[in-house]
């Protein structure tokens, strides 16, 4: 998500909220109907709250439209092919990751975030082992497997790969006979 459509949610956040305390305080009686009249006089003929309530149509209009729009792809990794340039999202190269660690006996689960630089890509991986598993040696088959993998399907040059175990799971569940 941009910055621009974090700000977008923070102001409709602000607008819902303040509706709802101002319909809060009309209900309970908190807010008195002259004080609402006095409010509502105010705002009949100004025609800066005309600007103020189309910059708040617009607002919401842009809200739903990025609402209803499917997830972009913002981080890619571009190549130059044969006929011309190929973008790969890194959502999809994190998923040739994830593909790749569930291949790796002793691995239970894993996280992955990505780092491109002019050395190439960067693979941070977050991994949770089994007990009873050699972790220098589980580690080292996981960075080599995601590795190849990767740089074998997309041709993008892995410059490393950072693994940390973050846990070693002790209640393996047994599979069902």
């Amino acid at each position: 998500m941009s910055a621009r459509e974090r700000l977008y949610l923070v102001v409709l956040a602000l607008v819902v909220g303040a509706a709802s305390i101002s319909l809060g305080a009309i209900a309970t009686a908190y807010l008195s109907l002259n004080a609402l009249r006095t409010s509502l006089e105010l705002v009949h003929g100004n025609l800066a709250y005309v600007a103020l309530a189309v910059f708040g149509l617009i607002l919401a209009v842009a809200i739903l439209v990025m609402s209803m729009r499917r997830g972009e792809c913002v981080e890619t990794i571009l190549q130059q092919g044969p006929l011309g340039e190929v973008r790969i999202c890194f959502k999809a190269l994190e998923n040739l990751v994830l593909k790749a660690a569930r291949e790796i006996k002793g691995v239970r689960e894993t996280k992955t975030r990505l780092v491109y630089n002019e050395n190439g890509l960067i693979v941070f991986l977050r991994a949770v082992t089994y007990p009873d598993q050699n972790i220098p040696q589980v580690t080292a088959e996981l960075q080599a497997a995601v590795k190849e993998y990767v740089e074998e399907t997309t041709g993008t040059n892995v410059a490393e790969i950072r693994v940390m175990i973050e846990n070693v799971v002790t209640d393996a569940v047994k599979p069902a006979r």
